[in-house]
């Protein structure tokens, strides 16, 4: 720019952006000369949380990945552990979750990472806050809520167990709602219940079977 005379050049330019841009254009916030020179060949790529089927597929590429830049051992990801990678929100998308499993691996070393070697980010590990009133909780929760819940139910029983009381508590959520929240985990195999009624203690499945 700025020039007197032409000059040929042979470049390609990649923008990423997580705005909207024509309404950014509309809105007077970007430039429209800008937005037309750099409109071409548009990719939309979705949250991870909209996907989370890649999420194993991305867990197994990092841990290959890992594996062979830190000279590590690691053969796996327990059903616990990719549950709840799974069931994540994951704001911060694939970098995010590179992060959480490169020190979840290099915490484990080798063998099989368990639940417990999954650290998230400590602003994801505080509790929800409370709903405004027990209406905003009526019903079936979404399945983004639902995923929330699980997760936190998991990382409860992988301290040693979790009843219902203790899911209410640390999520504020109904009696109901902490009932489906664990039933749904003891469907996926993934908890298994001791007793009955509102005493029912959950566990991670496999640990109460071999002592652990």
């Amino acid at each position: 720019m700025g020039a007197t005379r032409s000059m040929r050049v042979d470049v390609r330019v990649i923008a990423a952006t997580h705005r909207d841009l024509e309404a950014a254009v509309k809105l007077g916030e970007f430039r429209e000369d800008v937005y037309y020179r750099l409109w071409g060949a548009i990719l939309d790529v979705p949250a991870l949380r909209a996907r989370r089927d890649d999420i194993p597929l991305l867990v197994e590429h990092f841990r290959v990945r890992w594996n062979q830049e830190d000279d590590l051992a690691v053969d796996g990801f327990t059903r616990e552990a990719l549950a709840l990678l799974e069931a994540d929100p994951w704001p911060g998308n694939v970098r995010e979750l590179e992060r959480v499993v490169h020190r979840a691996m290099t915490l484990r070393r080798r063998g099989l990472v368990r639940l417990e070697d999954v650290r998230l980010p400590a602003l994801r590990r505080q509790p929800p806050p409370a709903p405004a009133s027990s209406a905003s909780i009526a019903g079936s929760p979404t399945a983004a809520t639902l995923n929330r819940y699980q997760a936190e139910a998991l990382r409860l029983a992988s301290a040693g167990g979790v009843r219902r009381s203790d899911l209410m508590a640390r999520c504020g959520i109904s009696r109901e709602s902490a009932r489906r929240t664990l039933a749904s985990l003891v469907e996926l195999t993934l908890l298994r219940r001791l007793g009955s009624g509102r005493s029912a203690w959950y566990v991670l499945r496999g640990h109460d079977e071999t002592g652990g």
